[in-house]
């Protein structure tokens, strides 16, 4: 299995990007392009000191949109492992990534070297209603509705992780589950035109009579928690005056008290989660059945005082509220 690749690090705060809409003709596949550019800051033009640093300089990245194909396995089922992190384990991620595979009306993958090139992203959903007796489908249901035990959003989950039984009167519903996942430093602005495709493939299927009128969709991310680190601080040298020590002194209280103000706090690493947040009838974030301890959370420490600490979110939301939320992505 190749090493999966990943995109070169850029500045984001003054990035641009220009994503084309998604086509309107369902008869044809995505290839849309679109352009991220980088550009550092601007200098004074009358400073003769920094005039070498005026010129902008620019990466240019063409994002693709492609069917999910049979040599993107691989890469799939690593986004995948991302996705359930320590609790990938227990679940059956190569039958996933084939059922993945085998849905030829529904998801997409983001490239940036062509249609052979390795998946930077992914979005799909799993069909409930279609699946449910999928070893894979089974166990991943199992899991979800035992993170829930003991919340709000097991009530509303059970009765859509419950198959209906012939011949007995039960409410009609039918559940999306969405898998989403992309590489850590791809740039946000890839989700929204996936979601809107996804959205027009699952109306062309309806169209056609495919059993994808969904009632609820299910969406699964992934969030953190900061952790304060456990390392040693590392010493600094002796400052030159007074007012050095000073200032050393109070950025040092500065940062502890952030990091303090921040325990327990739930980041994205997806901001369009938020968007999928307010348009939900339910959500949870749970820790990870297989949860490592927090003191190796130091070892995904960024240029940063405090370690991450991943969880697992769901985010629940009927038909109406995921059509809301991605029309406002």
């Amino acid at each position: 299995m190749s090493n999966q690749p990943t995109l070169p690090e850029t500045n984001p705060s003054p990035s641009t990007m220009d994503i084309d809409p998604p086509p309107t003709n369902h008869s044809t596949k995505k290839s849309k392009k679109s352009k991220k550019r980088t550009a550092s800051s601007d200098s004074d033009p009358d400073s003769s000191s920094s005039s070498s640093d005026t010129e902008k300089d620019l990466i240019n990245i063409d994002f693709e949109f492609f069917d999910p194909l049979p040599h993107d396995f691989h890469g799939i089922k690593l986004l995948l492992r991302q996705l359930f992190d320590a609790d990938s384990q227990l679940l059956d991620l190569s039958a996933l990534t084939d059922l993945i595979l085998d849905q030829k009306l529904v998801g997409s993958t983001v490239k940036v070297d062509g249609r052979e090139g390795d998946p930077y992203s992914f979005l799909s959903v799993v069909n409930l209603g279609l699946h449910f007796d999928t070893p894979a489908v089974k166990s991943l249901v199992t899991y979800l509705h035992s993170q829930s035990t003991s919340t709000p959003l097991h009530e509303l989950l059970t009765p859509l992780f419950t198959p209906k039984e012939d011949g007995k009167e039960q409410e009609e519903t039918r559940l999306a589950i969405i898998l989403s996942e992309r590489l850590i430093n791809m740039p946000p602005d890839v989700s929204p035109p996936s979601y809107k495709m996804l959205l027009e493939e699952i109306s062309y299927a309806v169209e056609d009579n495919e059993p994808y009128n969904f009632t609820h969709y299910l969406l699964l991310s992934k969030v953190y928690t900061e952790i304060e680190s456990s390392l040693p601080q590392s010493s600094s040298p002796p400052p030159s005056s007074k007012r050095l020590k000073h200032s050393s002194s109070s950025k040092k209280s500065k940062s502890k008290s952030k990091n303090n103000n921040n325990k327990g706090l739930i980041f994205n690493f997806h901001p369009e989660d938020d968007v999928f947040l307010n348009n939900s009838i339910g959500e949870l974030t749970y820790k990870y059945k297989h949860e490592p301890p927090e003191e190796s959370a130091d070892s995904k420490r960024a240029f940063q005082d405090v370690g991450i600490l991943p969880r697992g979110r769901m985010v629940l939301m009927t038909k109406e509220g995921f059509e809301k939320a991605v029309e406002g992505l």
